[in-house]
Protein backbone atom coordinates (compact mmCIF):
# COMPACT_ATOMS: atom_id res chain seq x y z
CA UNK A 1 0.00 0.00 0.00
CA UNK A 2 1.20 3.38 -1.15
CA UNK A 3 1.59 5.99 2.06
CA UNK A 4 2.41 9.24 1.22
CA UNK A 5 2.75 11.26 4.68
CA UNK A 6 3.78 14.96 3.86
CA UNK A 7 2.75 17.80 6.06
CA UNK A 8 1.95 21.13 5.38
CA UNK A 9 1.23 22.41 8.96
CA UNK A 10 3.82 25.42 10.07
CA UNK A 11 4.82 26.49 13.70
CA UNK A 12 2.80 28.45 14.56
CA UNK A 13 5.34 30.00 17.30
CA UNK A 14 6.23 33.38 16.06
CA UNK A 15 9.97 32.29 16.49
CA UNK A 16 10.20 29.39 14.38
CA UNK A 17 10.25 29.03 11.02
CA UNK A 18 7.49 27.52 8.72
CA UNK A 19 7.48 23.70 8.37
CA UNK A 20 8.45 22.94 4.41
CA UNK A 21 6.76 20.17 2.57
CA UNK A 22 8.47 17.16 2.58
CA UNK A 23 10.01 15.79 -0.66
CA UNK A 24 6.95 13.88 -2.79
CA UNK A 25 8.90 10.53 -2.98
CA UNK A 26 9.77 10.57 0.67
CA UNK A 27 7.04 8.22 1.54
CA UNK A 28 6.47 5.90 -1.21
CA UNK A 29 8.50 2.43 -0.10
CA UNK A 30 5.90 0.86 1.11
CA UNK A 31 3.93 0.30 -2.33
CA UNK A 32 3.16 -3.16 -3.83
CA UNK A 33 6.69 -3.50 -5.08
CA UNK A 34 7.12 -5.63 -7.66
CA UNK A 35 10.72 -7.49 -8.32
CA UNK A 36 10.42 -7.91 -12.28
CA UNK A 37 8.42 -7.31 -15.46
CA UNK A 38 6.04 -10.54 -14.85
CA UNK A 39 4.68 -9.25 -11.75
CA UNK A 40 4.14 -5.55 -13.10
CA UNK A 41 2.36 -6.76 -16.09
CA UNK A 42 0.13 -8.98 -13.67
CA UNK A 43 -0.29 -6.01 -11.63
CA UNK A 44 -0.93 -4.13 -14.56
CA UNK A 45 -3.53 -6.36 -15.97
CA UNK A 46 -5.19 -6.48 -12.12
CA UNK A 47 -5.51 -2.82 -12.24
CA UNK A 48 -6.97 -2.52 -15.73
CA UNK A 49 -9.75 -4.78 -14.15
CA UNK A 50 -11.11 -2.73 -11.57
CA UNK A 51 -8.90 -3.56 -8.70
CA UNK A 52 -8.41 -0.49 -6.57
CA UNK A 53 -5.57 -2.17 -4.46
CA UNK A 54 -3.38 -2.85 -7.60
CA UNK A 55 -4.95 0.79 -8.85
CA UNK A 56 -3.23 2.29 -6.13
CA UNK A 57 0.09 0.53 -5.82
CA UNK A 58 0.21 1.36 -9.93
CA UNK A 59 0.15 4.89 -8.96
CA UNK A 60 3.28 4.37 -5.84
CA UNK A 61 4.90 2.78 -8.94
CA UNK A 62 4.79 5.39 -11.34
CA UNK A 63 5.25 8.21 -9.01
CA UNK A 64 8.37 6.24 -7.99
CA UNK A 65 9.63 5.23 -11.23
CA UNK A 66 9.93 1.28 -10.56
CA UNK A 67 10.55 -0.89 -13.28
CA UNK A 68 8.58 1.86 -15.58
CA UNK A 69 9.98 5.18 -16.27
CA UNK A 70 8.67 7.68 -13.75
CA UNK A 71 5.79 9.49 -14.26
CA UNK A 72 3.51 11.35 -12.46
CA UNK A 73 1.12 11.76 -14.28
CA UNK A 74 0.27 8.10 -14.96
CA UNK A 75 0.48 7.71 -11.46
CA UNK A 76 -2.04 10.35 -10.67
CA UNK A 77 -4.47 8.66 -13.03
CA UNK A 78 -4.05 5.23 -11.05
CA UNK A 79 -4.85 7.24 -7.82
CA UNK A 80 -7.85 8.63 -9.43
CA UNK A 81 -9.06 5.00 -10.12
CA UNK A 82 -8.75 4.37 -6.89
CA UNK A 83 -10.08 7.43 -5.06
CA UNK A 84 -13.00 7.19 -6.88
CA UNK A 85 -13.88 3.64 -5.95
CA UNK A 86 -13.30 4.92 -2.22
CA UNK A 87 -10.46 3.84 -1.33
CA UNK A 88 -9.14 6.39 1.63
CA UNK A 89 -5.09 5.67 0.99
CA UNK A 90 -5.62 6.40 -2.89
CA UNK A 91 -7.99 9.79 -1.67
CA UNK A 92 -5.20 10.87 0.52
CA UNK A 93 -2.46 10.49 -2.67
CA UNK A 94 -4.40 12.21 -4.62
CA UNK A 95 -5.14 14.82 -2.36
CA UNK A 96 -1.11 15.21 -1.76
CA UNK A 97 -0.54 15.58 -5.48
CA UNK A 98 -3.13 18.47 -5.89
CA UNK A 99 -1.10 20.22 -2.74
CA UNK A 100 1.94 20.31 -3.95
CA UNK A 101 1.37 20.13 -8.15
CA UNK A 102 2.63 16.86 -8.80
CA UNK A 103 1.60 14.76 -11.50
CA UNK A 104 -1.51 17.35 -11.74
CA UNK A 105 -2.08 21.18 -11.82
CA UNK A 106 -1.67 22.56 -8.23
CA UNK A 107 -4.89 22.72 -6.40
CA UNK A 108 -5.63 23.65 -3.01
CA UNK A 109 -9.39 23.03 -3.06
CA UNK A 110 -9.10 19.91 -5.04
CA UNK A 111 -6.21 18.40 -2.13
CA UNK A 112 -9.20 19.28 0.57
CA UNK A 113 -11.66 17.99 -1.60
CA UNK A 114 -9.85 14.51 -1.40
CA UNK A 115 -8.30 14.85 2.12
CA UNK A 116 -12.15 15.08 3.43
CA UNK A 117 -13.10 12.00 1.64
CA UNK A 118 -10.23 9.64 2.94
CA UNK A 119 -10.57 11.55 6.71
CA UNK A 120 -14.29 10.99 7.03
CA UNK A 121 -13.04 7.02 6.49
CA UNK A 122 -11.40 7.80 9.25
CA UNK A 123 -7.58 7.71 7.28
CA UNK A 124 -5.37 9.92 10.38
CA UNK A 125 -3.26 11.29 7.82
CA UNK A 126 -5.87 12.86 5.76
CA UNK A 127 -7.48 14.04 8.98
CA UNK A 128 -4.48 15.79 10.56
CA UNK A 129 -3.70 17.37 6.32
CA UNK A 130 -7.75 18.32 6.68
CA UNK A 131 -6.98 20.16 9.79
CA UNK A 132 -4.22 21.96 8.50
CA UNK A 133 -6.20 22.80 5.81
CA UNK A 134 -8.75 24.76 7.77
CA UNK A 135 -5.98 26.28 10.14
CA UNK A 136 -3.99 27.88 7.30
CA UNK A 137 -7.40 28.75 4.10
CA UNK A 138 -5.92 26.62 1.89
CA UNK A 139 -8.01 25.52 -0.45
CA UNK A 140 -11.10 26.10 1.84
CA UNK A 141 -12.88 28.70 4.38
CA UNK A 142 -9.72 29.21 7.38
CA UNK A 143 -11.11 27.90 10.67
CA UNK A 144 -9.69 27.18 13.76
CA UNK A 145 -12.47 25.40 15.60
CA UNK A 146 -13.06 22.95 12.17
CA UNK A 147 -9.16 22.43 12.47
CA UNK A 148 -8.63 21.74 15.82
CA UNK A 149 -11.86 18.76 15.59
CA UNK A 150 -9.57 17.49 12.59
CA UNK A 151 -6.42 17.57 13.89
CA UNK A 152 -7.58 15.79 17.89
CA UNK A 153 -9.36 12.89 15.95
CA UNK A 154 -5.91 11.97 14.19
CA UNK A 155 -3.91 12.64 17.52
CA UNK A 156 -6.37 10.71 19.84
CA UNK A 157 -5.44 7.98 16.77
CA UNK A 158 -1.58 8.15 17.86
CA UNK A 159 -0.75 10.12 14.37
CA UNK A 160 2.56 12.15 15.88
CA UNK A 161 2.55 15.04 13.95
CA UNK A 162 -1.30 15.66 14.75
CA UNK A 163 -0.34 15.05 18.31
CA UNK A 164 2.51 17.77 17.69
CA UNK A 165 0.32 20.26 15.56
CA UNK A 166 -2.22 19.73 18.46
CA UNK A 167 0.32 20.79 21.08
CA UNK A 168 1.28 24.43 19.01
CA UNK A 169 -2.84 24.83 18.93
CA UNK A 170 -2.73 24.68 22.57
CA UNK A 171 0.34 27.16 23.14
CA UNK A 172 -1.45 29.58 20.51
CA UNK A 173 -5.63 29.23 22.00
CA UNK A 174 -6.02 28.33 17.84
CA UNK A 175 -9.53 26.62 18.00
CA UNK A 176 -8.99 25.80 21.71
CA UNK A 177 -8.86 27.37 24.74
CA UNK A 178 -4.99 28.78 25.25
CA UNK A 179 -3.57 25.65 27.72
CA UNK A 180 0.00 25.11 28.32
CA UNK A 181 -0.56 21.92 30.50
CA UNK A 182 -2.57 20.53 27.61
CA UNK A 183 0.15 21.70 25.13
CA UNK A 184 2.64 19.71 27.31
CA UNK A 185 0.42 16.74 27.26
CA UNK A 186 0.56 16.18 23.22
CA UNK A 187 3.98 17.50 22.64
CA UNK A 188 5.13 14.83 24.89
CA UNK A 189 2.84 12.29 23.22
CA UNK A 190 4.58 13.21 20.15
CA UNK A 191 8.11 12.99 21.58
CA UNK A 192 7.87 9.70 23.01
CA UNK A 193 6.91 8.53 19.37
CA UNK A 194 10.57 10.30 17.98
CA UNK A 195 9.05 13.72 16.51
CA UNK A 196 11.98 15.64 16.75
CA UNK A 197 10.38 19.17 16.88
CA UNK A 198 8.46 17.94 20.05
CA UNK A 199 11.05 18.10 22.09
CA UNK A 200 11.71 21.39 21.50
CA UNK A 201 8.41 22.46 21.77
CA UNK A 202 8.46 20.95 25.20
CA UNK A 203 11.43 23.05 25.68
CA UNK A 204 9.87 26.21 24.73
CA UNK A 205 7.12 25.28 27.56
CA UNK A 206 9.15 24.81 29.97
CA UNK A 207 10.48 28.24 29.45
CA UNK A 208 7.65 29.81 29.31
CA UNK A 209 6.67 29.22 32.44
CA UNK A 210 9.80 29.39 34.21
CA UNK A 211 8.16 32.58 35.50
CA UNK A 212 5.09 30.38 37.13
CA UNK A 213 5.54 28.16 40.52
CA UNK A 214 5.54 25.10 38.91
CA UNK A 215 4.41 23.45 35.36
CA UNK A 216 2.42 20.91 37.85
CA UNK A 217 -0.03 23.86 38.00
CA UNK A 218 -1.42 24.32 34.50
CA UNK A 219 -2.58 27.94 33.77
CA UNK A 220 -5.22 28.81 31.29
CA UNK A 221 -5.06 31.74 29.03
CA UNK A 222 -7.20 33.79 31.67
CA UNK A 223 -4.21 33.19 34.56
CA UNK A 224 -6.72 30.95 36.88
CA UNK A 225 -5.35 27.66 37.68
CA UNK A 226 -7.28 25.03 35.23
CA UNK A 227 -10.06 23.28 37.38
CA UNK A 228 -9.34 19.79 35.51
CA UNK A 229 -7.05 17.50 38.21
CA UNK A 230 -5.22 15.06 36.55
CA UNK A 231 -2.95 12.46 38.33
CA UNK A 232 0.17 11.21 37.22
CA UNK A 233 2.54 8.47 38.43
CA UNK A 234 6.51 9.83 38.92
CA UNK A 235 8.36 6.98 38.13
CA UNK A 236 11.84 9.06 38.39
CA UNK A 237 13.61 12.19 38.65
CA UNK A 238 16.73 14.13 36.99
CA UNK A 239 19.06 17.00 37.02
CA UNK A 240 18.46 17.67 33.26
CA UNK A 241 16.41 16.76 30.19
CA UNK A 242 19.35 15.11 28.25
CA UNK A 243 18.43 12.30 31.38
CA UNK A 244 15.32 12.28 31.54
CA UNK A 245 14.76 11.82 27.78
CA UNK A 246 16.95 8.85 27.97
CA UNK A 247 14.69 7.37 30.40
CA UNK A 248 11.60 7.83 28.76
CA UNK A 249 13.14 5.64 25.26
CA UNK A 250 14.27 3.18 27.40
CA UNK A 251 11.20 2.96 29.06
CA UNK A 252 8.71 3.04 26.40
CA UNK A 253 8.40 0.17 24.98
CA UNK A 254 7.50 -1.23 28.47
CA UNK A 255 5.17 1.38 29.28
CA UNK A 256 2.95 2.02 25.91
CA UNK A 257 0.86 -0.77 26.60
CA UNK A 258 -0.38 1.17 29.56
CA UNK A 259 -2.63 3.63 26.68
CA UNK A 260 -0.62 6.76 28.72
CA UNK A 261 2.00 8.34 27.75
CA UNK A 262 5.45 9.37 30.31
CA UNK A 263 5.77 13.23 30.19
CA UNK A 264 8.71 15.52 31.63
CA UNK A 265 7.72 18.11 33.88
CA UNK A 266 10.20 20.63 35.40
CA UNK A 267 10.08 22.35 38.93
CA UNK A 268 12.40 22.98 41.29
CA UNK A 269 15.84 22.07 39.92
CA UNK A 270 14.51 18.87 38.87
CA UNK A 271 13.03 16.78 35.61
CA UNK A 272 10.63 14.61 36.48
CA UNK A 273 8.73 11.84 34.62
CA UNK A 274 5.41 11.16 34.86
CA UNK A 275 3.20 8.54 33.62
CA UNK A 276 -0.17 9.67 32.68
CA UNK A 277 -2.72 11.49 32.44
CA UNK A 278 -5.29 9.66 34.63
CA UNK A 279 -8.68 11.15 35.02
CA UNK A 280 -9.17 9.71 38.58
CA UNK A 281 -7.58 8.66 41.95
CA UNK A 282 -8.70 5.21 41.89
CA UNK A 283 -7.65 4.63 37.92
CA UNK A 284 -4.53 6.52 39.13
CA UNK A 285 -3.84 4.05 41.98
CA UNK A 286 -4.61 0.75 40.72
CA UNK A 287 -2.55 1.29 37.87
CA UNK A 288 0.38 2.60 40.55
CA UNK A 289 0.43 -1.26 41.97
CA UNK A 290 0.42 -3.09 38.40
CA UNK A 291 3.88 -0.35 37.41
CA UNK A 292 5.20 -1.74 40.93
CA UNK A 293 5.19 -5.35 39.31
CA UNK A 294 7.28 -4.09 36.09
CA UNK A 295 9.16 -1.66 37.71
CA UNK A 296 10.00 -3.53 41.26
CA UNK A 297 8.99 0.14 42.73
CA UNK A 298 5.45 1.92 43.48
CA UNK A 299 6.13 5.43 41.53
CA UNK A 300 4.74 8.34 43.73
CA UNK A 301 1.58 9.97 43.01
CA UNK A 302 1.20 12.98 41.69
CA UNK A 303 -1.86 15.41 41.39
CA UNK A 304 -1.75 18.65 38.39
Amino acid sequence: MVKISHYIFAFLLAAWPPVSFADFEADLSDTGNVKNLSQLRELHARAAAGNAEAQLNMGGIFCKGQEVEQDLAEGAKWFRLAAQQGLPQAQFNLGMMYAVGQGVAQNPAEAVKWYRMAAEQGLVLAQTNLGVAYISGLGVARNEAEAARWIRLAAEKGETQAQFNLGVMYINGQGVDKNYAEANRWASRAAAQGHENARALMLDLNNRLKSEKSIERPIDAGGETDNLTHYYLQLAAFKSNKEAEKYIEKMRAQLNPTGHTLSIFSTDGWVRTQLGPYLSLNEAKNQAVKLKVVLGYEPLLKKH
